[in-house]
């Protein structure tokens, strides 16, 4: 099946989101889903024109959706509203709404046990946040090139995304992912499969590597592979084959 364009009039946002769907041929009743998250300045048509995820979702006998998160890190932001009355809601959007849209309209398993989050840069940490936020919505995350130290620490050579950090996402807030397991693990006895790689020439490694180490001293159980390559979709693609495989393993229908 083609990959099939789509625009969510969503309420979360408050406006249009883009997004496309690829349904496998099989001819299952229904299929897993896998959420893939893009990274910054980038949208949801960059993944299909940068790597062969089109193919790796039909081996894998699983339907991908992306969607345009411009520049939130899928976070709710509410600098034009206060929290419950107002402002745009990335992470209710991606977590409950898109999943919603996507089991009313396609053959999608409409529990928890079939959907994953996928993501590289940005929607590396996308996807790493929203399954530790929402265990009871995805059991399986798999994560390229993670930004993992968005909503953890400040990063000097990122000043405009500092300023976003301190109202949106502050350290040691709701979206730092050094203090999830305080939020999700210990009081969810669901525990998400967690992959995720870096390259061993990409400037985000250290982040990889500061994740594993936390995920380790936590006892948190996880997947952590550093292969040859830099922050460029050629790298991602070369991962995607197995994090389908991941998925094709850990997802159920």
């Amino acid at each position: 099946m083609a990959t099939i364009k789509c625009r969510v009039n969503s309420i979360k946002l408050g406006k249009g989101n883009n997004i496309r769907v690829f349904v496998p041929e099989s001819g299952r009743v229904k299929y897993p889903a896998v959420y893939m998250q893009h990274g910054l300045g980038d949208d949801e048509t960059t993944a299909w024109t940068h790597s062969d995820l089109e193919a790796y979702a039909s081996e894998a006998d699983i339907i991908v959706v992306t969607a345009d998160a411009e520049a939130s890190w899928f976070c709710n932001d509410f600098r034009n509203g206060e929290e419950g009355s107002g402002g745009i809601l990335w992470e209710d959007y991606f977590a409950y709404e898109l999943p919603s849209y996507i089991e009313e309209n396609f053959p999608a398993v409409s529990s928890a046990a079939g959907r994953g989050q996928c993501g590289f840069s940005m929607g590396g940490y996308g996807a790493m946040m929203l399954t530790l936020l929402h265990p009871e919505r995805f059991t399986a995350v798999s994560a390229h090139s993670g930004s993992f130290m968005f909503g953890h620490e400040y990063r000097k050579n990122r000043p405009e995304r500092a300023e976003f950090m301190k109202v949106v996402a502050p350290p040691g807030g709701r979206y730092d992912l050094f203090t999830l397991h305080e939020q999700s693990f210990v009081k969810d006895a669901r525990m998400p499969a967690i992959r995720f790689d870096v390259g061993d020439h990409d400037h985000l490694l250290e982040h990889g590597r500061r994740f594993n180490h936390y995920l380790e001293e936590n006892n948190v159980p996880h997947q952590y592979i550093e292969a040859e390559g830099s922050h460029l979709w050629s790298y991602v693609d070369k991962q995607l084959s197995d994090s389908f495989k991941f998925f094709a393993d850990k997802l159920s229908i």
